[in-house]
Order: C-alpha cells, then structure tokens, then sequence
C-alpha cells in the first residue's frame, strides 16, 4: 500500500511538473503577457488548477504578476537560471583550451569542474590520450567535496555555516586514506586556504591522486576548481609539492583571468 500510494504522489509531481512546463510554454514574443483564463483556456486546465502552478512559479520568480494588467509574463528568476547556463558555457569554452595545454604539459588527465549541491561535478576535460586513466572521471562525474581535490577547494572557501553543516554530516570512506575525521579536514582545509591548491593521496580510488586549483570570476568568486589526476606511482606526493601543484596553480590563474579576475 505504501509503495502504490508513492508510486502516484510520484505521478501527480511529475503531471504537474509537465504542466508547468507547458504553461511557461504558452508564452511567446507575440504573447509577452497572459491572463489566468488565457492560460487555463490554452493547457485545457481548470482556473484553480493554472491559479496554484502559478502561485508556485510566482514564489521563485519564474513568473510574476503585472499589477497594472493583473496578466502573468515570466520572471526574473528564469533569467537567473539563464545566466547560469551561460556562465557554464562560457567558462568551458574560455577554460578549453587552457585545459588541454595544461593535460599536454603535464601528460596527465585534466579536469574543471563546479560546485553542484555536496559534490564537485565536471565540467570539462583534457585527456592525455599517451597515458589515458580510467579512474581520471568523466565529464558529468560527481565526486564527493571530502575526498577529491577540487571538491576540497570548494570545501576551503565555502561561508563558513555551510561548511559547518558539510562537516556536521556523515563523511563516508572510500579508501583507507579518505579523511573522514571533521576536525581533520577542518585542518587540512585552512592549509588549502594558505597554499592555494589541494590534493587528495588515494582518498577516492586507490592507485589515484590529484591536485586542484581555484578558479575565480571577475568579482572574485570561486566558480571552478581545476585539476590534474594521475596514477599514484607519477603523480606522487612529491611531484605535486614540487611541479604539479605549480603547474594547475598557474593555469588556474590564467583562466581566473580570461575570466576577468584581477586579483
């Protein structure tokens, strides 16, 4: 019974996601602005049904009320969630081909890669084809902040309540080296904040380490970590500390400003 009675709250969420969907729809360049009974008439809905979707896409700004007309036109927010598919886009084909100079002087597997709720996600790669790596990840691979290097970069500069609440949560082990101690990536992280770059030493995968660095925007703002994964038998702990740290610091920096950061 529990399970039938999830199976149709599923059904009714996903019915009126498609419906808002298709309401948003119904506006044009010719149709900029549209009354409840417009709308109703143009879905096949009833009044009360359309009047609920948009006190719900009203409350995020998706749409918002003319006063003067009392018609609905989109909002804001759908401008908002705009500008970030065009900042993603525009930073991966700025990053592009740092990335792959980056990937060709290192020989190794180049990531970007954003922030996206408690996981850093790729954004973008460069592959070293001579020493391609299986365990380099993929673009769309989300990896958990506390034991990947770029996750670690956006961990050392979140506010501090929401790294408070990050490091308040279950912090799950994948290798015997992943740190799953709070007091211990606390730690770690000031060090990250002090030398600009973070690296994980077979934290996510065994036989696998990395070493990432911030991306900053025009106003300063974390908006990508960027890293080069290898093998732990090349890329060991003292190649980092001696080149490959250097090495993404430096094109992170080059991006940042391509970015506009001047910092």
């Amino acid at each position: 019974m529990q399970r039938h009675n999830q199976t149709a709250q599923d059904t009714q969420y996903f019915s009126t996601v498609q419906r808002a969907f298709a309401l948003l729809r119904c506006f044009s360049i010719k149709d900029r602005e549209l009354s409840v009974t417009e709308l109703s008439r143009r879905l096949g809905a009833h009044k009360s049904t359309v009047s609920r979707l948009l006190t719900t896409l009203s409350a995020d700004r998706i749409v918002e009320r003319n006063p003067e007309t009392g018609k609905y036109r989109l909002g804001i927010g759908l401008l908002e969630l705009a500008g970030l598919v065009q900042l993603h886009s525009d930073l991966r084909q700025i990053a592009r081909p740092y990335l792959r100079q980056l990937s060709d002087s290192t020989q190794e597997t180049v990531n970007l890669a954003i922030l996206d709720g408690d996981h850093s996600v790729n954004l973008e790669q460069a592959v070293s084809y001579d020493r391609m790596i299986s365990g380099a990840g993929w673009v769309g691979r989300r990896a958990p902040l506390h034991a990947s290097s770029t996750g670690k970069i956006f961990l050392a500069f979140l506010p501090e309540e929401r790294l408070a609440t990050v490091l308040s949560s279950d912090l799950p082990r994948y290798t015997e080296h992943t740190i799953t101690d709070a007091a211990g990536l606390r730690q770690e992280l000031l060090t990250i904040r002090q030398q600009q770059y973070a690296c994980t030493l077979q934290e996510l995968e065994l036989g696998l380490n990395s070493v990432a660095a911030i991306v900053r925007d025009h106003h300063g703002a974390v908006v990508a970590a960027l890293s080069v994964t290898g093998p732990s038998a090349r890329l060991t702990r003292q190649h980092i500390q001696h080149a490959a740290a250097a090495q993404v610091v430096s094109c992170a920096q080059q991006i940042s400003k391509a970015l506009g950061f001047t910092g």
